[in-house]
């Protein structure tokens, strides 16, 4: 069996559910769909709510929110399959062929991951930044994630044994926002485990705006550097997958992170209006969070 797993947070899920009921009438791999709410908005939770009376579908609320991390481990516990896939709940599945495209390469990895996208470029400004963010930065063709299999791992559309999976699971040490899928793919590299990616995207729709994925990335850099903390035996690791990390620890060496956590004090008001802007510069988006980092890197 196949067990089908996506974290809900304030998003409607339905439309995904059906698709991928639609498309598992198509396969001979029996399915379930398991959703938990991790204390959505009670406009969200009525709607995915209405999921709880279709066939092979189980729906849950939590009455407190647990957290990216955790809720991925409970969704495990409650699984039956023998293999798991896992969608962020602002996915759009946009192919037909995608179940099957996944059922198709079982036995193949014991991960396989299938690649996010994106969709138009997004009329409003504030969403230009997220969208341009993906475009260049996430969504990659298989061949070129294959690379470097492991760092390109991302947790919104991949596929797992259940053996594996428990083997890891998700660092609940980690919280809010960022950096679980880093940790996630290099424990994954510790151990040895082949990680095989194909061309298989789910379209991410639940762009943040602006301001709210700035606040977003400050927890990601806030996570990332506690995994330095949680996990040590991986620093090298890290340091060579994240290039923040890298560049990070260069500044520190020649003494340079003080000055400019003072610089970027001064510039930050500035900056953070051109990465709201019609046109915001990635360039910028890296010095922005390397500013960020300056306040909190150690070596």
């Amino acid at each position: 069996m196949l067990s089908i797993l996506i974290p809900a947070y304030n998003f409607d899920v339905v439309d995904l559910a059906e698709e991928l009921l639609r498309q598992a009438k198509q396969i001979d791999t029996p399915i379930e769909v398991l959703i938990i709410d991790d204390h959505s908005l009670s406009y969200f939770r009525k709607r995915n709510a209405l999921l709880a009376s279709r066939s092979k579908v189980s729906y849950l609320e939590l009455d407190y929110n647990i957290g990216r991390s955790k809720i991925r481990n409970r969704l495990v516990d409650f699984a039956s399959g023998d293999w798991l896939l896992f969608l962020d709940c602002d996915m759009v599945i946009s192919r037909p062929d995608f179940l099957q495209n996944y059922i198709s390469r079982l036995g193949e990895a014991p991960v396989i991951c299938g690649g996010i996208g994106y969709g138009i470029r997004p009329m409003s400004p504030e969403y230009i930044l997220r969208w341009k963010y993906g475009i260049v930065r996430e969504s990659k063709p298989a061949l070129r994630r294959q690379m470097f299999p492991h760092w390109s791992f991302l947790s919104g559309n991949f596929m797992i044994s259940r053996e594996v999976y428990n083997q890891i699971r998700f660092n609940e040490a980690i919280s809010g926002y960022g950096h679980e899928d880093t940790l996630f793919g290099l424990e994954l590299k510790h151990r040895n485990i082949p990680v095989l990616h194909i061309d298989n995207q789910a379209i991410h729709i639940g762009l943040e705006p602006c301001y709210e994925y700035l606040a977003k990335s400050e927890q990601g850099i806030v996570n990332l550097i506690k995994l330095l903390q949680i996990a040590p035996d991986m620093k090298p690791e890290l340091q060579r997958a994240v290039r923040l990390l890298r560049v990070s620890r260069f500044m520190n060496f020649f003494r340079l992170n003080k000055p400019l956590s003072w610089v970027f004090m001064i510039f930050n008001p500035i900056i953070r209006r051109h990465l709201c802007s019609k046109r915001p510069s990635l360039i910028l988006f890296d010095i922005y969070k390397l500013g960020l980092a300056a306040r909190l890197f150690k070596g």
